[in-house]
């Protein structure tokens, strides 16, 4: 690693719908997997990859998450953001892009979902990413039918997204990893955005984003069948 890694954008502000059957009490970045809440796991992952400051976009239950990090002795720089109404990944990003200032424009930004984990270079997908202004990070996996598949056009650029009830079968999905140039977060700052993935990532006029398919290990827990498996996992990782 040659410099440090831009900092890295958690997108946390979600109720965790779907998984309140299993974890009702908590904001999905606590859930306790493999003994722990699975914060603690992925700052630990975090640590491992070289990522030095992170800024979390809280929201559901926020306040548990600050008592939680003030909590712990951190080899990380972090700052957070509390909504005060749901404002939607893509309102959430555009706050973190305004209170991070100017440091986010001259080195860009990692974001990533926090109920998604994945095992990659984080080095080698900044490098990548940054030969095209932007880039997402997407994943092979043998069904396509609970995500919905990416569509990237012959130079791996993407294109959009195709909605899970339309596609089924093995493919690549979105692995919730993006890097975001000054391009990009110019753009992003000048547009009226709820959904990150529906209101900028399928404009055809945005700057371009590179489709980098360098993960494994992946897991999306916001359901209680991907919460168990979870445990499984990261029983396995530890």
């Amino acid at each position: 690693m040659t410099e440090a890694l831009p900092v890295l954008i958690v997108l946390a502000g979600g109720f965790g719908t779907r998984l309140q059957p299993v974890v009702s009490d908590q904001p999905k970045i606590l859930a306790p997997i493999a003994g722990e809440p699975y914060l603690a796991h992925f700052l630990r992952w975090c640590v491992g990859k070289g990522i030095q400051r992170l800024h979390l976009c809280l929201g559901y239950r926020a306040e548990q998450v600050i008592d939680w990090l003030q909590l712990q002795s951190l080899a990380l720089d972090i700052s957070w953001q509390i909504e005060t109404s749901p404002l939607g990944t893509g309102g959430a990003l555009q706050l973190a892009f305004q209170q991070l200032g100017a440091d986010a424009l001259v080195h860009g930004a990692l974001v990533c979902n926090g109920d998604t984990f994945v095992q990659f270079d984080v080095d080698v997908f900044v490098r990548q990413s940054q030969q095209s202004s932007g880039g997402i990070l997407t994943i092979e996996v043998e069904d396509v039918s609970r995500f919905g598949s990416i569509k990237c056009d012959g130079e791996r650029f993407l294109i959009g997204f195709q909605e899970k009830t339309a596609c089924s079968g093995a493919g690549e999905i979105n692995a919730g990893w993006y890097y975001f140039g000054a391009a990009h977060i110019n753009e992003l700052l000048a547009r009226q955005l709820q959904s990150l993935e529906h209101d900028y990532l399928m404009l055809m006029t945005k700057p371009p984003i590179r489709c980098l398919t360098i993960g494994h290990n992946f897991i999306d827990f916001g359901t209680p069948d991907s919460y168990q498996q979870a445990q499984v996992m990261f029983k396995d990782l530890a």
